[in-house]
């Protein structure tokens, strides 16, 4: 074959094509740069000019709304005339039979509360664990600022320093969690009287610690106490008095008292389980609650509530407040029971029991309360501390062992004083400091106390143990359990 009649390389045959159509070629260069020069000055336009148009409410995060003021938090006053309705609530409704004893009402449910499903022990401590460690997490961060104080040794700290508290409460409160954690029942419980009170006021002190379920040396001790509670609670459909009753004289302060222990833990840690057993809880005070505002035994109706019944209630409902679940009635039944202890407030600034009186036991109850809840040194509040240190230092001494002991009243004055702050706080912090450490007995319990008062504090069995302790080593604890702070 000839050499000539060989294919030619496809690069030899391209160079001879463009070759014979030069003017093709130069077309198509010429209309390629003239094309990438109109896009690139398309594109340039696109980049350096403003759009015709931005969407609307693109400016809600300009330094406008960075600025802006908060709304007023306005808050109506309540007076002497005023009477609101009684809240509409989604919550077990308790209609009075009987009132003619002080000591037991018959009563009966106009509608169930939601049901509270029982929790399987295996996810049970799943869901423990995961509420404490959410809890933990940045210690304090996720609770109220008021609570703050507790979470963590650096804040307890802090804390005892800025009120004036002494090493040799911390080691007190110390003694104190251990003799609880030692004398814990087999079930969880606290006590072989009045479980779910005494089983409530333990949970409470080791809250106040900032202790929870994931707690090194105190964590399986509250989980326990917290099962126990959700067990009884689940059983009973939220009544939280011995055997699920809510009807004589010692179930209201068991119910009111657990319940405050249970929203201040879901508080510390938003532990689901215990959602709708706090919501049914709550609801039976607030549906319980007299039209007087106060509360009564067996959550009677008739007039002249109990401020010590309505002192425990109005702890619960505060403690549900600060829960963030929005349990329908609660602020309008806070609203209520304001009115109520300031029926009972006497000349003096003292609170009474049914009456207007000025009672030294329950005074710290009146001004704790209103104060709890307002917030703010009204002229009730301050005249109620003046009784309390006037009475405390012409009449009725902080002794321990003396007639005059009560550590029902001084549970109440000592968070009373504090939240007042100044002299006020600086007097009885020298009154019960010391002697309340100097009382303890070397096991780290409080032993009976002489003087009659309310509560088994003079019992050396019973309840009596644990109640004296559990009231004292809240008493040590005030200077980091709740914060001193305004709304």
């Amino acid at each position: 074959m000839d050499a000539s009649s060989e294919p030619k390389p496809f690069i030899k045959r391209l160079q001879e094509r463009l070759a014979a159509s030069r003017f093709f070629t130069f077309s198509l260069l010429l209309h390629i740069i003239i094309v990438v020069l109109g896009g690139s000055v398309v594109l340039f336009k696109a980049i350096t000019e403003p759009p015709d148009f931005v969407a609307q409410g693109g400016d809600l995060l300009g330094d406008e709304a960075a600025t802006a003021a908060p709304p007023e938090d306005k808050i109506q006053e309540l007076t002497q005339t005023f009477t609101p309705e009684t809240p509409q609530v989604n919550a077990p409704s308790i209609e009075a039979i009987t009132t003619s004893s002080t000591t037991q009402t018959s009563f009966k449910l106009s509608s169930m509360p939601t049901p509270v499903k029982p929790v399987a022990a295996t996810d049970m401590s799943k869901a423990v664990a995961s509420a404490a460690k959410s809890a933990m997490k940045g210690l304090g961060k996720g609770v109220p600022g008021a609570m703050a104080g507790r979470m963590g040794g650096t804040a307890r700290a802090s804390a005892m320093m800025k009120f004036g508290g002494k090493e040799k409460a911390e080691k007190a409160v110390m003694a104190g969690l251990r003799w609880l954690k030692k004398n814990q029942s087999e079930d969880g419980s606290w006590s072989p009287a009045n479980a779910p009170a005494m089983t409530g006021l333990a949970v409470l002190c080791f809250l106040g610690h900032g202790e929870l379920p994931d707690s090194p040396e105190f964590g399986p001790t509250v989980k326990r106490g917290l099962d126990w509670m959700l067990d009884h609670g689940t059983k009973h459909q939220g009544k939280m008095g011995s055997g699920g009753s809510i009807s004589g004289g010692p179930a209201v302060y068991e119910h009111a008292i657990a319940t405050y222990a249970m929203a201040e833990y879901y508080t510390m840690t938003k532990d689901e389980r215990f959602a709708d057993l706090l919501r049914n809880s709550i609801g039976y005070i607030v549906s319980g609650q007299a039209p007087d505002g106060g509360w009564q035994y067996g959550f009677a109706k008739g007039p002249d509530s109990d401020t010590s019944v309505s002192g425990w209630m109005i702890q619960a409902l505060k403690a549900a407040h600060l829960t963030g679940l929005n349990i329908s009635g609660v602020d309008e039944a806070m609203d209520k029971a304001m009115l109520n202890l300031k029926r009972v407030q006497g000349d003096k600034g003292g609170f009474g029991y049914r009456k207007k009186e000025d009672r030294y036991s329950l005074t710290g109850v009146g001004v704790l309360c209103t104060y709890f809840w307002k917030q703010d040194k009204d002229a009730s509040v301050r005249k109620g501390i003046d009784f309390i240190l006037d009475e405390t230092e012409k009449n009725k001494p902080v002794k321990y062992k003396s007639e005059s002991g009560d550590l029902y009243a001084w549970y109440y004055h000592t968070q009373a004083c504090l939240m007042f702050g100044g002299s006020a706080w600086t007097k009885w912090n020298r009154w019960f400091q010391d002697e309340t450490c100097d009382a303890q007995s070397p096991d780290g319990s409080w032993p009976p106390i002489p003087g009659k008062a309310h509560g088994p504090q003079t019992s050396p069995e019973g309840a009596g143990p644990y109640y004296r302790t559990t009231l004292c080593v809240l008493m040590l604890e005030v200077f980091y359990r709740y914060m001193p702070i305004n709304k």
